[in-house]
């Protein structure tokens, strides 16, 4: 009976789409579950709201004909300033599918529904328009969605997730987080993860959707009091350039970091490995569907230190989907002989730095240092600097006593990097005190 079991799901496997494997059904009948525990109850839908006169009151607004949609982006266009977000379905396809729209000023909060509203032409210019300042928390995703349909770069976008490292809450703050520690206000948060497709939208969706914005433009007047009083706004507009850029682009090393899980690979593997993520990326991108959807890191990780020569050797590869070996096998094979024959660029595969032991301790003890130099300063220090990246600078500098950690232009090198230059130096000491807040830096 189990073979017979076993037989039935093959059957039914092998007449899907080759590219939708088991658990993105998985994800979606899981969204389905959390979806009806979070409306289980819409009695409990109806949220406080903050009094204040940068909130907007009251439950917000649906937007269902580009009549009211014209009318509201007039409204934002007068604002100047808005917070902007997104609710998407991101499992199923290469580009997430936007089901929900929410943005709001100090005087409206407003929820865009674009299976009633398809040009939404006017919202992506909005986004997009450097005359107009657009709040987003960890928005990257959100503004790529615009960038794409607008056809250019956003240029006046503040994160306000960003702006938080830089006056010392942890990076990356959560948006509840963040509102609470700058409002004092707490968020119910419990609808992320569920079925933003479904329609008609619930009471509970609306509520909590219209929070995401609501109090974005009274977190950011919070935020900017602060960093001007700290020197940083500047700071903060220049790292969310960066951030926005980066989101917009395809980091292979990061997607090499996440499939290598920490292991310590051979440079050649971790080589192979980089092309392999960018070949998958670039057949995901043709299928429509998410890179690890199409084929998730371990199979591919498998594949990269089995280094196989030809399809059959594929083959033999547990956990590699077979429509992905039947359709795009030889371009797997191609791809590997390919990287076989590249010179190994340690920084670009992302290897760890070759440290002695007694680099390790200095080297930890520096890494020590730079943190409680940050946190006396406010900043979060994750957002500032990496171990790695402080390895590789203190073993570049054995040789060359000139390297640089940051370049002029960066605002760590003023935060951190001319510091640290003149404590290495022995021309600086570090001095903290426990204070109501942490740890103040003296120095």
């Amino acid at each position: 009976m189990g073979n017979l079991v076993f037989i039935g799901l093959w059957i039914a496997a092998s007449s899907r789409p080759p590219y939708i494997p088991f658990f993105v059904n998985f994800r979606r009948r899981k969204r389905s579950i959390h979806h009806a525990e979070a409306h289980a109850d819409e009695a409990l839908s109806k949220i406080r709201v903050l009094e204040h006169p940068m909130v907007p009151q009251g439950a917000a607004s649906v937007v269902q004909t580009q009549a009211e949609l014209a009318e509201l982006v007039e409204h934002i266009r007068s604002a100047g300033t808005f917070a902007y977000d997104t609710e998407f379905i991101g499992e199923e396809t290469f580009h997430p599918r936007i089901y929900l729209l929410q943005v709001a000023t100090t005087e409206r909060v407003a929820i865009i529904d674009p299976t009633q509203t398809p040009d939404l032409s006017s919202v992506w210019s909005a986004v997009c328009d450097q005359t107009l300042v657009t709040l987003v928390h960890a928005g990257g995703q959100d503004v790529n969605a615009a960038q794409r349909s607008a056809g250019v770069l956003a240029s006046n976008v503040v994160d306000t997730q960003v702006g938080a490292a830089l006056i010392g809450m942890p990076w990356p703050a959560s948006l509840a987080n963040t509102v609470e520690s700058l409002t004092g206000h707490r968020l119910s948060k419990g609808h992320t993860f569920t079925d933003w497709d479904a329609r008609p939208l619930t009471a509970s969706q609306i509520s909590y959707a219209a929070d995401d914005v609501r109090y974005l433009p009274l977190v950011w007047q919070r935020m900017k009091e602060r960093l001007a009083e700290l020197g940083r706004v500047d700071w903060a507009r220049h790292e969310c350039e960066l951030e926005i850029k980066a989101s917009e682009s395809f980091d292979p090393e990061s997607q090499v970091r996440r499939a290598c899980r920490g292991m310590n690979l051979r440079p050649r593997v971790m080589t192979i490995l980089r092309e392999l993520v960018v070949l998958r990326y670039d057949l995901a991108r043709i299928k429509d569907v998410p890179p690890r959807t199409f084929l998730a890191d371990a199979p591919l990780l498998d594949v990269a230190r089995a280094k196989p020569e030809s399809v059959r050797e594929l083959e033999d590869i547990r956990g590699l989907p077979r429509p992905v070996v039947h359709e795009s096998g030889q371009a797997i094979i191609d791809c590997i002989a390919r990287a076989k024959d590249l010179p190994i660029d340690r920084d670009r595969i992302w290897t760890p730095p070759d440290e002695s032991a007694d680099d390790r301790m200095k080297i930890d003890a520096l890494w020590s240092i730079v943190n409680m130099r940050c946190i006396g300063m406010h900043l979060a220090p994750t957002m500032v600097l990496t171990r790695q990246k402080l390895s590789r600078w203190y073993l570049a500098r054995q040789k060359d006593p000139s390297a640089r950690l940051f370049d002029d232009g960066d605002w760590r090198h003023a935060a951190i990097g001319i510091w640290l230059d003149s404590f290495m130096a022995g021309k600086e000491r570090l001095e903290l005190e426990w204070g109501p807040q942490g740890p103040q830096s003296a120095a």
